[in-house]
């Protein structure tokens, strides 16, 4: 939940602030970026929480999931992403360039 909500909150690091940042801490910027506590780093959120925002985003366009296209866990864990992207806002979802397939 708490890689959902730093996403929720517009707080993934990447492009442009990531440039700023780096170019702000020099040669200490990888320490810095290690040791952020304010943004999330894409590379640090998981894939199967991409996934599932991959997921949530082919329900929200209308996409037509049948009730057994995804297992029970699959759908109480979307419930939990509705949940926390209505908590903590609805700003568009970065994707970081993540490819949305789950490992097998």
């Amino acid at each position: 939940m708490t890689e959902l909500a730093a996403i929720a909150e517009g707080r993934l690091c990447q492009g442009e602030r990531r440039r700023a940042c780096q170019a702000a801490n020099g040669s200490f910027a990888i320490w810095a970026c290690r040791e952020c506590r304010e943004y999330v780093q894409a590379e640090s959120i998981s894939p199967w929480t991409w996934h599932l925002l991959f997921l949530h985003r082919l329900q929200q366009a209308g996409y037509p999931f049948r009730a057994n296209d995804l297992s029970l866990e699959t759908w109480l864990l979307l419930g939990t992403v509705r949940e926390v992207l209505n908590r903590y806002g609805k700003r568009p979802l970065a994707t970081a360039g993540r490819t949305h397939t789950r490992a097998a």
